[in-house]
């Protein structure tokens, strides 16, 4: 009898501590919820990124080529700001490239430097602009000897 007695007494306590549990949950899960119907479903991000500042375009240059000459950036950091430069609706300056392809040499990421290439090739509207742009980055092709996308046969 004494055992089922305290078998009882454990039921009692396993129930007690199995509601408690219960409470603590369903407490989470209401504030968690709470949270998400406050927040939009998705976060304005991109916009957030790059387009929170006016700049005159000297300041934007300004801005990327400082950008881009920091030692300190990885691989992947430079390709992100070259994704933020790309964003905007305009062909880069030659100074923004310039400090990008030497950027991307410093740390030997020759991919990327290729894809400066084809992200200029995208950006200008004809292929007078293109050629343009090619032949301002002339000397750094060359200091740098790097290959445009034409030159590796796309």
């Amino acid at each position: 009898f004494q055992k089922v007695k305290n078998n009882d007494v454990c039921k009692k306590r396993s129930h007690s501590t199995e509601i408690k549990m219960l409470r603590i949950v369903v407490a989470r899960a209401s504030v968690a919820a709470a949270r998400a119907a406050v927040r939009p479903a998705v976060t304005p991000f991109v916009s957030q990124r790059f387009m929170s500042e006016e700049l005159s375009p000297q300041d934007f240059d300004r801005k990327w080529v400082a950008y881009f000459e920091d030692n300190s950036l990885t691989s992947r950091e430079i390709r992100r700001g070259l994704n933020d430069v790309f964003a905007h609706d305009l062909v880069p300056d030659p100074t923004i490239l310039t400090a990008a392809l030497h950027a991307t040499r410093r740390v030997n990421d020759f991919p990327t430097s290729v894809r400066i290439f084809e992200g200029i090739k995208d950006k200008s509207p004809d292929e007078e602009t293109y050629q343009y742009v090619v032949q301002q980055l002339q000397p750094v092709i060359q200091e740098l000897q790097l290959s445009t996308p034409e030159e590796l046969g796309f």
